[in-house]
Formats: structure tokens, C-alpha cells, sequence
């Protein structure tokens, strides 16, 4: 089952519905027209509050629509590509961990070609790449197994098809495809699973591993998820699934959630061992390795589409929009599709 939210033309008002073949339709257009009305369906907040209830139900109208669907005349369905699709939950915290170690090492390696010379970052990424190959101690009894991650910008998150703003202090713009989980409550944990992109910016993430991902994270539309939450029953193993990143209709990166080091059930109870998880937290997996710029020292150039695919999980769109004016110096030298934006 495709969960989604989406917009029409001439609405900004998220719309809470299914996509069913290549349409969208609104379970409230479904519960009218099948008489029958449930508040568990009245957005994604109330769906996730009510599993496993509410996909019980959403299961019901989805068959009952795919019967149906002839019957829905204008403005009860919409063509998929027509519409705008949201991020497909109301998110009510985004995570985001590091549990593929070779895209970490990949990293580390790049970034050090461009960092060697520099004392104050080489050494934080010599102990960071060493620290990702090192054996995990055990937990203390009764602790979970302690996962890194951070907390990413509320105020940047996006669905599908957005332009991302390039930003003035980077010249070495980046996608990170991720797995994501979204969190139900504590009788359905899975919710289902969507795509993440992590849009980062590369040439500064190096001096900010201490202190945090700033300027690198949490740009404008940084943080993209969609375009639909797929509920587990449809994905089968959500770690074991190819991906695919296309740039301006070429494939230009492909890995698998095979890397991926640890389960949702892990994610979920580390941080539930620091505070109660609430209906809509959603936690990216970690980046897949050989999917960036930076696993390959190849990076994307301004004006690029983008098309990151999952297997069972659909196609997140993005672009990389020009910059608007001259770019500020870069750490890293100057890429030359990007001479022209250094005056």
C-alpha cells in the first residue's frame, strides 16, 4: 500500500490519501463514496496514532477503490503526475544515522584528498575513518546497542519534485540516498518506509564535525522524503533493495540498502532508551554507499535533475537550482562548471 499526501493546483492544503495505479485519491473521496467515515483516515498524524487499526481500514478502502475507481468522477482522483507529492507524513522528528560503514570510509577517504594539509580537520578525519573501522565494544547489560546520528532541520523538509537552492558557501553541492523508517506507536512501530535524500554540502563538512552539521545539512529543501510511505507488507526486505541515482536522465550512481548495519527495531529502541518516540519520528538509515558524489569524487553540477529510484519505493525528483550570484571561496578547489560562479 502507497500512503500519501499531496496538493493540487490551486490548493497549498495537504490532501491525505492513496495512490492507487497512477492515481491519487483522498480517502476522504473514498470513505464518501464506499459510506463509510473513520477519523483514524483523517490525516497522517490520526493514521499513525491508530495502527495497526487505520491500516487495517485504509487496507479495506484501497481494495474497495481498486473495485471503484471508474465511479470517481473530477476532483475525487487525480493523476500521480499532476499533483505535487509531499513529504507522505506530517514529520514530528527527523534523525538521521550513520549505519552504512563503507559509504563513511568512502567519505573519509575524499574528504582527506582535500584536507591532508589542513592541521586542524586532517586529524579529526584520520580518527573519524579509523573509529568507523574499529570493532563496537558490547553495550553495558540492559542498553540497547548505542547508534550515532543527529538531528536534521525541521524547517527544511520537502516532498518530491522541489528545486533546492544552491548555497552561497558551497561549490560541491551533494545527494545522500537514504532508506528511511517511519515510526508508528508502540503497537506498530513500522509505519512503512520511504526514501530520504540528505542534501549536503561538502566542501564544509569537514570543519564541522565538531560542533555540528550546519552550514553541510541544513540548507533549504535540504531534506527531501517521498514520495510514498510503503508499508512493509509491499516493500518485502526493505534491506535488500537496489538503488539507483540518475543525473539528467543517465545513471550516474547505484548501490543496495544491503550496506545498511542495523534493523528499524535497533534504531527504535536506542532512541527510545533516551525519550519516547512520537507517531511520525522519521530516522534515515545512513547514506548508501557509491549513491554520492562523495563516495566517487564526482559531484553533481548546478541545474541538474535528478531522479533517485528505490526499488519497491518509487522515485524522488529533485534539482539543483543555479546559483543566483558569485559563490563564496571554497576550501576545496574550484570545479570548473563552477568557475564562472567565482567572479
Amino acid at each position: 500500500m502507497r500512503i500519501i499526501r499531496f496538493s493540487v493546483a490551486g490548493s497549498a492544503n495537504p490532501i491525505f490519501g492513496l495512490a492507487i495505479g497512477d492515481q491519487a485519491v483522498p480517502f476522504a473521496a473514498l470513505q464518501a463514496k464506499a459510506g463509510t467515515s473513520h477519523l483514524q483516515l483523517a490525516d497522517s498524524r490520526s493514521y499513525l496514532a491508530g495502527l495497526p487499526d487505520s491500516e487495517r481500514l485504509a487496507r479495506q478502502l484501497l481494495a474497495w477503490g481498486e473495485q471503484h475507481l471508474g465511479d470517481f468522477g473530477s476532483g475525487q482522483r487525480f493523476l500521480l503526475k499532476a499533483v505535487r507529492l509531499l513529504e507522505p507524513v506530517e514529520v514530528a522528528a527527523l534523525f538521521d544515522f550513520g549505519l552504512t560503514p563503507r559509504h563513511l570510509k568512502n567519505s573519509a577517504d575524499t574528504m582527506m584528498k582535500y584536507e591532508k594539509d589542513n592541521p586542524q580537520t586532517a586529524p579529526l578525519l584520520q580518527a573519524f575513518a579509523k573509529l568507523v573501522l574499529a570493532p563496537k565494544p558490547n553495550p553495558p547489560a540492559g542498553q540497547p546497542v548505542p547508534l550515532s546520528f543527529y538531528k536534521s532541520n525541521m524547517n527544511s523538509i520537502v516532498g518530491d519534485g522541489e528545486t533546492v537552492p544552491w548555497p552561497a558557501y558551497t561549490s560541491y553541492l551533494d545527494v545522500e540516498p537514504e532508506l528511511a523508517v517511519v515510526y508508528g506507536n508502540e503497537r506498530q512501530p513500522v509505519a512503512g518506509f520511504c526514501i530520504f535524500n540528505d542534501v549536503s554540502a561538502r566542501d564544509v563538512q569537514a570543519a564541522e564535525f565538531v560542533g555540528g552539521f550546519c552550514l553541510t545539512k541544513d540548507m533549504a529543501k535540504g531534506n527531501q522524503l517521498g514520495p510514498y510511505l510503503v508499508t512493509p507488507d509491499e516493500l518485502g526486505d526493505p534491506y535488500n533493495l537496489q538503488v539507483t541515482v540518475l543525473v539528467n536522465g543517465k545513471v550516474k550512481y547505484e548501490g543496495s540498502t544491503s550496506d545498511i548495519s542495523h534493523k528499524a527495531a535497533d534504531v527504535f529502541a536506542w532512541l527510545e532508551f533516551m525519550a519516547p518516540l512520537k507517531p511520525g519520528s522519521v530516522v534515515g538509515f545512513g547514506t548508501i554507499p557509491d549513491c554520492t558524489g562523495l563516495d566517487h569524487d564526482d559531484f553533481i553540477d548546478p541545474g541538474a535533475e535528478i531522479e533517485i529510484t528505490f526499488e519497491r519505493l518509487g522515485a524522488l525528483h529533485c534539482r539543483f537550482a543555479e546559483p543566483t550570484g558569485n559563490l563564496l571561496p571554497s576550501r576545496w578547489p574550484v570545479r570548473e562548471p563552477l568557475q564562472k560562479y567565482h567572479g
